[in-house]
Formats: C-alpha cells, structure tokens, sequence
C-alpha cells in the first residue's frame, strides 16, 4: 500500500497551511504580542541579533574608505 505524502486521510498540507493562518489571524492582539516577543527573544538568544552580526548586514558604514 503507498500512501500520498501531501495527503494524509484527506487532509492535504495545504489544508494544514490555511488553517494555521486562519489560526493566526484569529489570536488576541495581546497573544499576538506574546508570540512577537518570544521570537525576538529566541533570535536574540541564537545570536541573530547580536550588534555586530546586524553590522555586517548593512555593509560598511557610510563614509568609511
């Protein structure tokens, strides 16, 4: 028996994608706040916002030879 990867008892990844947005959408302006926040804390916690990475990002500074 082989079974379809994108299609699991009729439920299409697809299907799985909208419903997770409507999900989204459908939060409390203050849990969307929540889920902001913990993901600047995981990004500054992984390093991602550490100074001299966002430095690197912009290029060199303006002015600079």
């Amino acid at each position: 028996m082989t079974t379809d990867i994108d299609t699991v008892h009729g439920f299409t990844f697809a299907d799985a994608e909208l419903a997770q947005l409507h999900d989204g959408v459908r939060l409390s302006p203050s849990a969307k706040i929540d889920f902001f926040e913990e993901m600047i804390e995981l990004a500054y916690r992984s390093g991602a916002l550490a100074p001299e990475r966002l430095a690197l990002r912009n290029g060199p500074p303006r002015g600079a030879a």
